[in-house]
């Protein structure tokens, strides 16, 4: 097997979620549009919430499964397999207890759901269903899912992309011909469980041919190295919690506070807003292990130059994705499924922000994993959450703004946090170099972002455009090419985006060449 260098692997996990997002994005749209008319906006409604309260339950991995996968990242480098064999034994323990804990935990949530769901009880399907989505929850955890951190650490996220999308592909065509053949949302459930077991049955068997650990002895684990690993999963135990409370709580507080169907009305646009996120995080968390090898192989002013790279590359996309959905999502859902499912355009401007903001700390996520700093940064999650609830109950059950409540808490608890903590953090206990200069640009990337969305906020382009399909994609290409004129403009004498301006020059006489 001929060894990729860490460029090339860093490469191929950016570009695999390129590929992969539009194949993906068309079968998931094509998926919603049948979810509804074969099984309806309650039926919809209902997956958002289910799918959000078994996301608390998943906090009983309390970030262990990030916290063993930073910690193959020296013994990887220095090829110390006796040392990698030894924390994946610990990993395959741990995950087949959490598999248990997130079962009975399941069982004590299921008296409360009712509620959630503003109705005195549930009905024979509404539990099967929920059922199905908790035996899914845990499949994973009992069938080598921490398989594929092994692939991850050693920078192979590609591969771990393509075997899922396949399998994807293959259990979701199924699933089409399930709910139009039989109308039901069970049978389309147990296909689910079918992908999560195939998927994690074949990724551990290609984990295992590419890195076989046969025939090895583990290297007990020294004290220090368990020291380092507990700090790093109570680190990440808040950081679940936080996350959790932050973007897991949304359909929860919708479905109690509002009403079910809403959340279905929501999820039309958070399929849309999630893959972009998806894609996004995809391209730059993907670089985590290559800035992991970094580290143990290079200086801090090498690790700060590569990251103010990931860092402008983080934020044009951010930027230019979501203005996008600012201005093209509300014409392209009344083309999709009319105007009866359309929220009103301020609600969009902030999940435009709220897009953003979320967004452009994926750099930061990079750096931060890479160096392992969650027990750094183990407060911040704490004030996140709190203050993200009390903004969102305040917002939603006080002054009654609905959707647009619970995305300005999430903004809310954003800036009085994860702005200023998490780069501090980063620049403090990481880099270990002044932060002066990451603020200014973080100012100017800012003031760029929402002087772009006050301008269209205001002349709103998308009245410009016949309603049409044709209108739309006219649209969409006079936006997204004014937007890079713009990022040129602006940032045309920027170090940073010159580099990446050479490193797309070269890339293309390289191709000319071949």
């Amino acid at each position: 097997m001929t060894k990729k260098t860490r460029t090339q692997k860093a490469f191929y996990n950016s570009v695999s979620p390129l590929i992969l997002f539009t194949m993906k994005l068309i079968m998931q749209f094509v998926n919603r549009t049948l979810f509804i008319k074969y099984l309806g906006i309650y039926y919809l409604g209902l997956n958002g919430v289910f799918s959000n309260v078994l996301g608390m339950l998943s906090l009983a991995e309390l970030g262990f499964g990030i916290s063993i996968i930073y910690a193959l990242y020296k013994p990887i480098a220095e090829n110390k397999k006796e040392k990698v064999l030894a924390y994946m034994n610990l990993y395959s323990k741990a995950y087949k207890f959490i598999a248990i804990i997130i079962f009975l935990i399941g069982i004590v949530v299921y008296p409360f759901l009712p509620t959630i769901l503003q109705t005195t009880s549930l009905n024979f399907e509404e539990t099967c269903i929920y059922f199905l989505f908790l035996i899914n929850s845990i499949v994973g955890y009992l069938l080598f899912s921490y398989k594929r951190g092994l692939l991850i650490a050693n920078q192979e996220n590609y591969i771990v992309s393509w075997l899922e999308f396949v399998l994807y592909f293959l259990i979701t065509i199924c699933q089409w011909l399930v709910m139009i053949f039989t109308q039901n949302y069970i049978f389309v459930l147990i296909l689910t469980i079918c992908y999560s077991i195939s998927s994690n049955l074949l990724i551990a068997f290609v984990a295992n041919k590419r890195y076989s650990l046969v025939n090895i002895v583990p290297d007990a684990l020294t004290q220090e190295e368990k020291n380092s690993l507990k700090k790093n999963v109570l680190g990440n135990i808040l950081g679940k919690i936080s996350g959790f409370v932050v973007f897991s709580t949304d359909n929860i507080l919708i479905s109690t506070f509002i009403s079910v169907t809403t959340v279905g009305l929501y999820s039309n646009y958070t399929i849309i807003t999630t893959s972009f996120a998806t894609l996004i995080n995809q391209i730059m968390v993907s670089q985590t292990a290559s800035v992991g090898n970094l580290i143990h192989t290079s200086s801090s002013d090498k690790v700060y130059e590569v990251f103010k790279r990931y860092h402008f590359i983080n934020f044009a996309i951010s930027y230019i994705v979501s203005i996008l959905i600012f201005v093209l999502i509300n014409p392209f859902i009344t083309i999709w499924l009319g105007d009866e499912y359309l929220f009103k355009q301020e609600v969009v401007a902030i999940l435009s922000i709220y897009f953003f903001m979320h967004n452009y700390r994926n750099a930061g996520f990079i750096v931060r994993d890479a160096y392992g700093l969650y027990w750094e940064s183990r407060y911040k999650p704490i004030a996140e959450a709190v203050s993200n609830l009390v903004f969102s109950l305040l917002f939603l059950v006080v002054f009654k703004w609905g959707i647009s409540g619970i995305l300005l808490g999430t903004i809310c608890s954003n800036l009085l946090t994860n702005t200023w903590y998490e780069p501090y953090i980063i620049f403090k206990y990481g880099l270990k170099m002044t932060i002066k200069e990451y603020i200014w640009i973080n100012i100017q990337q800012w003031a760029v972002y929402f002087s772009t969305l006050l301008g269209l906020y205001f002349l709103a382009p998308q009245k410009w455009f016949d309603p049409s399909l044709l209108g739309w994609l006219q649209l969409a290409v006079v936006l997204g090419s004014s937007l890079i004129v713009v990022l040129l403009i602006v940032f045309h004498k920027d170090a940073t985006f010159r580099w990446w301006l050479n490193f797309v020059k070269q890339a293309f006489i390289k191709i000319r060449r071949k």
